[in-house]
């Protein structure tokens, strides 16, 4: 269904038919508040976009685990599965010559990486 215009709402009230045109008003606002709705999740997932592709773009992976440059700082490392499958960033745990995800109980070795 065709939204009313202004015009057809301005004929309605200059023939009498002022029910009609509130009824016309109310769609329009019904709209309206639909068309917020969309934008604000728009708006939203727009920012969760953004904030990924910045994400991708301070983190570098070095042939075993991720590691996120902040500040040309290293920080890290980060379990590749999670990153890859879950697309979550999850920090390993530190053991002598591995690193360890504890979500997927994987070890990653401290010498492969480069």
């Amino acid at each position: 269904m065709a939204l009313p215009t202004y015009k057809d709402i301005v004929e309605l009230m200059t023939k009498g038919a002022t029910v009609e045109a509130q009824e016309r008003i109310m769609e329009l606002r019904e709209a309206v508040l639909e068309l917020q709705e969309e934008n604000v999740a728009l708006k939203q997932k727009n920012r969760e976009l953004e904030e990924a592709l910045k994400l991708k773009g301070e983190l570098h992976f070095d042939g075993t685990v991720y590691w996120r440059n902040e500040n040309n700082n290293r920080v890290g490392p980060f379990c590749p599965a999670c990153l890859d499958v879950d697309e979550k960033l999850v920090r390993l745990q530190n053991y002598d010559d591995s690193w360890y995800c504890t979500k997927h109980k994987q070890t990653y070795d401290k010498r492969s990486g480069r």
